[in-house]
């Protein structure tokens, strides 16, 4: 077999096989073989009937036969033997093979791209600091009292709204009678439907009625109302007050299990403000490694290994969307439209696990048997599985893979935190955030 190799750009080839006429009458007498075994053909036992009979019935389908073990089989065998990583679905061309005669078919084809690495190491990086403050952690406190708030209706017709309470309230617009709604609640300078009648109950008993203008801003979730205004009255027909439960030690044995007192509820609450700071630290000094190995290390990528991993990661939203109850059809109806979208940061994530397998390669940085066996020990924990549990799950999911990677990605980015200049700072510029709060309200 005689195998040529050109370049169509520096991830793409073309590769012509020449298969010698003595293959091709080999693997075709296979074919007949094979073929005079499996079929019956009147007059003749089972592989008894000559060849001239069996090509005379199954002449089409064998050249197919003949035409598909070739290619597929010598194709194969010249990846093989040149040591080519093929990432796309080759495009196959070739004429029917004839006995007696040589094949020849031409194949078209992505490999993963060869990266020269210029540099990796000797960055500039910032790393923002781990502290946790007292008003962190009160933070986390208060969280807790409202989730184990008591809801009381108020008797005491004088009692005034005060923030935090919830008002029932009655809403008339007599120009947009959409608007209209009984028993709507309203959380004081909290939340609420309408903007701005969470701030005009302050104050309010059971009972009393005020007049307010609304206007709604273009982004509300009420498209009908967007940019439009509004002049509504409204009545309080009754309050609900949050009473929030003492920060005492019987609430922390409440708040969190195993504990005995509020200084213990404290440490753990620290504990896990530090753990999860310093997750969030270390995920954005990753972020600013990839971005700076992407732009000091520029190379070609084929289009098919990015659109790879765009369905991926389409294929990974799809499946949280799914365990949530949310088709990703009806957030995101243009399937071809969202996976163009996600084209960007396919390819930002297809570069970057490049350079790291690279450098990995490069410093022989690998995932031991020890490694993986620690993080299923780490994710039998947090599950409250036994590992071997995990282990069996992942196997079977095929996520032993991804997880080697993982282990190899974090060795790689501490190799490259070592090598380069972190300063810690107490704050990392951000990108703007755009998305707004939910503001919705909801009826009683």
């Amino acid at each position: 077999m005689k195998v040529e190799i050109t370049d169509v750009s520096s991830t793409r080839k073309e590769m012509k096989v020449i298969v010698p006429k003595e293959e091709v009458n080999s693997v075709t007498d296979d074919i007949y073989r094979d073929v005079s075994q499996k079929v019956t053909i009147k007059g003749f036992r089972k592989g008894k009937a000559p060849r001239n009979v069996v090509k005379m019935f199954y002449a089409d389908y064998i050249q197919g036969e003949l035409s598909k073990k070739l290619v597929n089989d010598k194709f194969e065998q010249a990846i093989r033997d040149n040591k080519l990583f093929v990432v796309s679905m080759p495009e196959i061309n070739n004429d029917l093979p004839k006995e007696d005669e040589d094949f020849t078919f031409t194949a078209q084809f992505d490999i993963k791209p060869d990266i020269v690495l210029d540099k990796y190491t000797g960055f500039e990086l910032n790393k923002m600091k781990v502290n946790v403050e007292d008003e962190n952690i009160n933070d986390v406190l208060h969280r807790l009292q409202e989730t184990y708030a008591t809801i009381n209706e108020i008797d005491d017709p004088e009692y005034k709204v005060v923030q935090g309470d919830y008002a029932i309230v009655d809403v008339v617009c007599e120009e947009t009678p959409e608007l209209n709604r009984e028993r709507m609640t309203v959380e004081a300078r909290g939340r609420s439907a309408l903007p701005g009648l969470d701030e005009a109950v302050m104050e309010m008993s059971v009972g009393k009625k005020k007049e307010l203008d609304i206007e709604f801003p273009d982004d509300h979730f009420m498209e009908d109302m967007r940019g439009k205004s509004a002049h509504i009255s409204f009545t309080v027909s009754s309050i609900k007050h949050r009473e929030l439960p003492e920060l005492d030690d019987e609430f922390a044995k409440k708040a969190r299990q195993g504990v005995e007192g509020m200084d213990e509820l404290k440490k753990i609450i620290l504990e896990d403000l530090t753990e999860r700071i310093e997750a969030d630290s270390r995920t954005t000094l990753e972020r600013q490694i990839q971005d700076k190995l992407i732009e000091a290390n520029p190379f070609d990528v084929p289009e098919s290994l990015v659109r790879l991993q765009a369905g991926m990661m389409i294929q990974g939203i799809s499946q949280r969307l799914t365990a949530q109850g949310v088709k990703l059809d009806d957030l995101y109806p243009d399937a071809e439209a969202f996976q163009n979208e996600t084209m960007e940061s396919a390819e930002k994530l297809t570069r970057s696990a490049l350079i790291i397998e690279a450098v990995a390669k490069k410093h022989e940085i690998i995932s031991t048997d020890e490694d993986i066996t620690k993080e299923i020990d780490k994710l039998a924990q947090r599950y409250n599985m036994p590992s071997d549990v995990v282990r069996k799950g992942m196997e079977e999911k095929g996520s032993i893979d991804e997880m080697k990677f993982g282990i190899v990605e974090k060795k790689v980015f501490d190799y490259i935190i070592e090598n380069s200049e972190v300063k810690d700072v107490d704050k990392l510029e951000e990108e703007s955030d755009d998305a707004s709060a939910d503001s919705s309200g909801a009826d009683e």
